[in-house]
Formats: C-alpha cells, structure tokens, sequence
C-alpha cells in the first residue's frame, strides 16, 4: 500500500474539498434561515443549522467518523454551479440558451488556443499513426475508438466482430449480437442546452477477457492499445481452434524431450502438466 497522505497534492486537494464544504454549509444555512424569516421562526439561524446537522451530519457508530456514503443527503464539495445555486435546472430557457452558447463558445476558444492546437497535433499524429498500422492488418477493421471514460472499440478482427470497454478494468467481447435489452443513452442537446435521450438496444457477446491497466502489454497509446485488442482476441481465437492438447502428446513429449506443460501451437496449459 502506498501513503499518499503527506503527498502535496493530495494535501491541496483536501484543502480545497474542505473550503467548498464549508462554503457550502454558510450558503444553504443562509438559505434556509431566509426561508424561516419568512416563516417567522423565533431563531432562524440556530434551527438553519439544527436542520443541516439532521440532514447531512451521519456518523459511523463506532468510531464517530463522518460517513460520506451517497445514500445520505449532503452538501456541495465544489462550487460546481455556485453550490447548487445557479444550476440550470433554475434558469429560463433564454438563459439556458444564452449559457450553452456561452460553453460552446470557451470551448471552441480553448480549441483554437495554442494549448489547444498542441493537443489536437499530437492527438492526429497519435490518429494518422493508428490508421496507417491498421491498413497493413490484414483482417482487422477498427470502426470506431473513443475514451477515455469509458474508454470503447468496436471492430473486427478475422471475421469477428468486438466490442473493448475500459474503465478502471477493462473488457473485450467478440461475436457481437442484439441482447433485446435497451439502454437509455444520450443523443445530444436541444436548442437550450437541454440533453436528449433515446433508448438504444444493446449489442452484447462472448467475453473473452477482461483484466486491469496492469496486465503486461496493455500499453498507452492508441498503437498499443490496438495491438493489445488484436494480440487479445488472436490468442483466444488460436487456443479455441486448436486441437494439438486433445491428442496423444507422446510425439510432442519425445521432440521437446521433457514432458509438455504449455500447448506449443497455442499456449494453452496442460491441467496433468502442472
């Protein structure tokens, strides 16, 4: 286990959550108090803050801990949308519109920015590199890559159609066919800045593995990502043709001189080898 404890960063961070929280607090205790003013409760401040330890305050019963599980209510821990106070959901549709005009506008702005321009270079490069490795692989098709949270593949690889997944662990499917179950995903945004659904059936296949980003080989670039994703699926495809560890290895055990552990076509281990 690693200490990150005393690490500045992590330090900074924790500073920077605790400043919001106690932001946070003043902001809806003011909040609340207005509205017992309006109220006419005797002490409005003093049942503002009896409310919001009923609410948000939730300890562990042994060691008087804060819990901060999602199941209770809570406040901000960042000044996302002034704490909750300029969130869209209580703006105007004007507003709304003027707003999601404002975003696209910085982010344009940021793409158009020398910082910008330097990640799109080398994002292209890091493009241009992928599409001229896949176009020497004969059999494979990559349709669509796009990440990095989740991270997702579609393609194929000889004849097989695949689906890769990473997020914090990672998956690889193949064989591809509807599931008849439907996802709600997002489709884009209205003229508001409003968030379109639709209801998308799901294609789902076999797994053939899965794993963390630790595994050797898995790689982190768009290049090695591919290969991992290729090399993956080849070797699940050569162990699943291969019929060597059904047959008698007596031949195989006389040319290795020493008895086989490991399938010399695909790997596969042999359970009486060990």
């Amino acid at each position: 286990m690693i200490d990150f404890s005393a690490d500045q960063g992590a330090v900074n961070y924790r500073e920077r959550i605790e400043r919001a929280r106690r932001e946070a607090r003043r902001r809806y205790r003011d909040h609340l108090a207005g509205v017992f003013v309006r109220h006419d409760v005797a002490d409005p401040g003093g049942l503002a803050d009896v409310t919001l330890d009923a609410l948000t305050v939730w300890r562990h019963v042994d060691s008087g801990e804060l819990c901060r599980c999602s199941c209770h209510p809570r406040l901000p821990d960042s000044d996302l949308h002034d704490y909750g106070f300029d969130c869209v959901c209580a703006r105007a549709a004007k507003e709304r519109r003027r707003a999601f005009q404002q975003w696209l506008d910085d982010v344009d702005a940021f793409w158009q920015s020398p910082d910008g321009q330097q990640i799109k270079a080398a994002e292209q490069a890091e493009e241009a590199e992928l599409q001229a490795r896949l176009a020497n692989q004969q059999g494979v098709v990559v349709h669509s890559h796009d990440g990095p949270c989740p991270e997702q593949w579609t393609g194929e690889v000889d004849g097989h159609s695949f689906y890769f997944r990473d997020r914090g662990e990672w998956r690889i499917e193949i064989d591809l066919r509807p599931s008849s179950r439907f996802s709600r995903t997002v489709a884009g945004t209205d003229n508001n800045g409003v968030t379109i659904y639709e209801q998308r059936e799901l294609n789902q296949g076999d797994v053939i593995a899965c794993g963390t980003t630790d595994i050797e080989g898995y790689g982190a670039t768009l290049l090695e990502r591919a290969k991992f994703i290729i090399d993956t699926i080849r070797i699940h495809l050569a162990r699943q043709a291969c019929t060597h560890h059904h047959d008698d290895l007596t031949s195989i055990q006389a040319l290795l001189g020493t008895p086989a552990r490991w399938c010399p076509t695909c790997g596969t281990r042999y359970l009486h080898g060990k």
